[in-house]
């Protein structure tokens, strides 16, 4: 388990997993790429294809560190978060190209973690 992630953002899971829907119908068929963009106080997620054009979401977080711009495959998030069953979702991180930490952030009793690797993008 990564444990040098310094970098931690935590999301309304609902929001994040309506944020994540609609950015990802418009996400390339083939690598299913979403950007997620942080920077002080927002996230912006993005997503792009030839054929489907472009889409963004922005949510509101406490982030205070630095910009910063990760690629994941939208369906690797989606499938945590869909069993997640808690009210916020804590991304840890270190930096654009090392695998992230997904965990409940509420707990709810629960200690289980979810790591993804990131897409080069």
């Amino acid at each position: 388990m990564p444990k040098s992630n310094d970098k931690i953002i935590v999301f309304e899971t609902d929001l994040l997993v309506a944020a994540l829907k609609r950015v990802g119908v418009v996400a390339d068929e083939t690598t299913h790429a979403v950007k997620l963009h942080a920077t002080e106080g927002r996230v912006e997620i993005t997503s792009q294809s030839p054929e489907s054009g472009e889409a963004v979401e922005t949510l509101s977080v406490d982030y205070p560190g630095p910009s910063m711009t990760i690629t994941f495959n939208v369906g690797y998030l989606m499938d945590f978060l869909a069993v997640a069953h808690s009210t916020q979702t804590r991304f840890e991180f270190k930096d654009e190209i090392t695998q992230i930490q997904l965990r409940p952030a509420d707990g709810d009793g629960y200690d289980y973690r979810y790591v993804v690797m990131p897409m080069r993008a």
